[in-house]
């Protein structure tokens, strides 16, 4: 191999290899490769033929002998000759790479055999067995248009080294091409490559001994052949996650292959707490509770019971709890447990109530608590002391004929001794009036699934009136349900912890 060979194989190698380095974040960037099969025709091969030694043209490779016949014999003789051949097949193959832009460039070997019709000179043609070999490699710039969803045509040129071989004579010559075609995309990685191409080189020249011949070469072709993307192309509808919804309506783009999506291309959330199925620890979380970043409900305490179902959301850590999520010493107030208009019967809205603090304490078996009575000031103190215990062992005779042991039960009245808010106002006689359930013992075996309190959505308002032998108040004792506030520094502080299972609901005692 000549070193223009060696050359030009290097300088496509190199022109191939430094695209590399030009790397674009548009998806539709990369490396090809590709085979062509062409349909060749040279119709420009005329040349002169010179010898300067005796016996005229017979030392001219292939035709000197037919010159000699057409012309004669000479020591010194120059001819005009024009070659024609036949049309004849080729093939080739090429690496490229598609920039993020219309813009292509590719490194193309070629290899075709046309065979000679016949050789004229001086209005004499004869005809020949002999054929030219033409040999290329060139690198090629080629520009796509879009015509379609599929559909590129594009324009460009090459240029390069070709070896010229007739006979036992050879030459290297720079050669050059235009071209124009249309490539189809059968899939988005293979492609229909149908062209043109016009190419043209310097005159090649074949020396042997003293004879030297120079002939003219261009040549057109037709091409047809494969193309393989490194990449996927661009068109049709886009979905660059592949979930099945259109980038152009993909509200959640970037979404895992193989994740289910709605119809705007979002994650599913079967749950509806923020958190997609396929990242979901915790798939079924109940409606509006809060989740941490795996899809499972808080427990800012970590005892068990998550936050929307924890009544003691301050547990100390390392604290046995209930199902609710209270341990020892710790209180709740039972919203909605109240009673007839100065009564210790309960009404059927605090029978409901009871229902639920009944499952948590069967669910939570080894725990025992106290049953607590609390009213207002309204009244005189051994009224309150009484009709408060009265309520507190209503409270405990219905948990126990709802299954509950009546040994892990205590009711206990404590009047008007542990308010928890101001006597002087509506709103905080209104919150002292309550039932309280404090833990008083640990519980021995392991909380399960907590219960939730649900207070319904009406309820009978409940008072402390004085009884019909006890001077009557000023103030009726019918209340609106007012808002919990804290107790004011004059109160006499409750002797545990409050917390309620219901803060959108107060209970009137």
């Amino acid at each position: 191999m000549s070193k223009q060979w060696k050359s030009a194989l290097a300088a496509g190698v190199i022109l191939a290899s430094a695209t590399g380095a030009a790397m674009a974040e548009d998806q539709e960037t990369g490396f090809y490769v590709g085979g062509n099969a062409f349909y060749n025709e040279v119709f420009d091969a005329d040349g002169t033929a010179t010898t300067t030694t005796a016996g005229g043209f017979a030392a001219i490779p292939l035709i000197g002998d037919v010159l000699n016949g057409l012309l004669g014999g000479s020591s010194t003789s120059s001819a005009n000759i024009e070659t024609s051949y036949d049309k004849d097949a080729s093939y080739g193959f090429s690496i490229g790479y598609k920039f993020a832009s219309p813009v292509r460039i590719e490194f193309e070997y070629r290899q075709g055999e046309n065979d000679i019709d016949k050789i004229s000179s001086g209005g004499v043609s004869t005809t020949s067995d002999n054929s030219l070999e033409v040999t290329s490699m060139m690198g090629n710039v080629w520009y796509d248009f879009a015509a379609g969803e599929r559909l590129r045509p594009y324009i460009g040129f090459g240029l390069g080294m070709a070896n010229l071989d007739m006979g036992d004579a050879d030459d290297d010559v720079t050669i050059g091409q235009l071209g124009a075609g249309i490539t189809y995309f059968l899939t988005p990685r293979l492609a229909l490559d149908a062209g043109y191409r016009y190419s043209v080189a310097e005159d090649a020249t074949f020396k042997s001994a003293a004879i030297e011949q120079e002939n003219e070469y261009s040549a057109q072709s037709v091409q047809l052949g494969l193309r393989y993307n490194f990449f996927e192309a661009q068109y049709g509808v886009k979905d660059s996650d592949g979930d099945g919804v259109s980038d152009e309506t993909d509200q959640c783009p970037g979404t895992p292959r193989g994740v289910q999506v709605d119809s705007v291309g979002c994650p599913l959330d079967g749950d509806n707490d923020g958190v997609a199925d396929y990242l979901d620890q915790c798939p079924n979380t109940p409606a509006g509770a809060k989740v941490n970043a795996s899809g499972c409900p808080l427990d800012g305490d970590n005892d068990g019971v998550v936050d929307a179902d924890d009544a003691c959301p301050d547990t100390p850590a390392g604290q046995a709890v209930m199902s609710n999520g209270c341990a020892k010493d710790q209180a709740v107030i039972l919203r909605g447990v109240n009673f007839e208009l100065n009564s210790a019967q309960l009404t059927m809205n605090a029978e409901t109530i009871l229902n639920g603090v009944a499952e948590t304490l069967v669910s939570s078996p080894g725990f025992d608590v106290e049953l607590q009575g609390h009213t207002d000031s309204t009244g005189s103190d051994s009224y309150n002391m009484n009709l408060s215990q009265n309520r507190a062992k209503s409270v405990k005779s219905y948990l126990v004929g709802s299954g509950v042991e009546a040994n892990r039960l205590t009711a206990r009245g404590y009047g008007e001794e542990q308010p928890i808010a101001s006597n002087d106002t509506k709103d905080g006689r209104a919150q002292n009036r309550r039932v309280e359930l404090k833990v008083v013992g640990d519980g021995s075996s392991d909380s399960v699934e907590p219960m939730m309190y649900d207070e319904p959505a009406v309820e009978e308002p409940m008072m402390d009136e004085p009884m019909m032998d006890e001077p009557m108040m000023d103030e009726p004792m019918v209340e609106d349900e007012p808002m919990v506030e804290e107790a004011p520094a004059e109160a006499e502080p409750a002797l545990e912890d409050e917390y309620e299972y219901d803060t959108s609901e107060e209970t009137d005692y």
